[in-house]
């Protein structure tokens, strides 16, 4: 019997010593994010002031490509570029953001480091003293296709993007007949709308307008185009991210 009990005490202390390590392994850690940490995913952040002073509001930062490209992109604005590893090295190639409200083109942001928690699937990044971390990643934002679109409302705080006379007016943007036909109604004055067919392709959106109620210089008119360079659905939250090459927008 003392054998026996010496040999279970021995058992006992290897199992506490795997069990140990066995959760010791599942522990989150943080690393120098890879490709395989971060393509084909998009994180959010709760402001964008690590990439730029001016982006006070939610950011997404959304790599592609095996990671070798990324998305900048917020209510304000869309950047665009290459990025490099060693850190996360993010060169602007395009961008929308209006100068001293985002990055411009060939800007650099340092991110320093640039760290990715397997567990929690989110990115902490440094740029100078500034430190952030994301929301869970997301599988990336995809370019809106008719089947995302279809009988889908969207709800835009400003409605600039549309046409210059609605940035003070918020906007429902709808869309029925697979896709294939868009509603723009004002959420002031619902009686102010505009009608026609929508097309889809390689991630842009052109609505042309075959109706409209809106009154000249209030908003868009019979036989405007309205071309949205970038037409993106989130898939996670329902939104929609649009630009007019100029001026973005997220639905609400």
């Amino acid at each position: 019997m003392p054998r026996l009990s010496h040999l279970l005490l021995n058992l006992g202390v290897v199992l506490t010593i795997a069990g140990a390590l066995t959760l010791s392994g599942c522990a989150a850690t943080d690393g120098q994010a890879t490709t395989d940490d971060v393509n084909n995913k998009a994180f959010t952040f709760p402001n964008g002031t690590v990439f730029h002073p001016a982006l006070t509001s939610a950011t997404t930062l959304e790599f592609t490509d095996n990671a070798h490209t990324f998305t900048l992109f917020s209510a304000s604005g869309l950047a665009s570029g290459s990025n490099r590893f060693g850190s996360c090295i993010l060169t602007v190639s395009t961008s929308t953001y209006t100068p001293e409200t985002g990055p411009q083109v060939n800007d650099v942001m340092t991110l320093s480091p640039c760290d990715f928690d397997s567990i929690n699937r989110t990115i902490t990044v440094s740029n100078g003293s500034i430190t952030a971390t994301s929301s869970p990643a997301i599988a990336r934002l995809v370019d809106a296709t008719s089947s995302d679109l279809n009988d889908r409302s969207f709800l835009f705080a400003s409605g600039v993007v549309f046409n210059p006379a609605l940035a003070t007016t918020g906007v429902i943007l709808a869309f029925t007949n697979n896709g294939n036909s868009f509603t723009l109604t004002s959420t002031a004055n619902t009686n102010d709308e505009a009608t026609g067919g929508s097309f889809l392709s390689s991630g842009s959106c052109t609505l042309s307008v075959g109706r409209s109620t809106y009154k000249s210089g209030t908003g868009p008119q019979l036989n405007d185009v309205i071309t949205l360079s970038i037409c993106r659905f989130n898939s996670a939250t329902g939104t929609l991210i649009i630009s007019n090459g100029t001026l973005s927008t997220t639905s609400i």
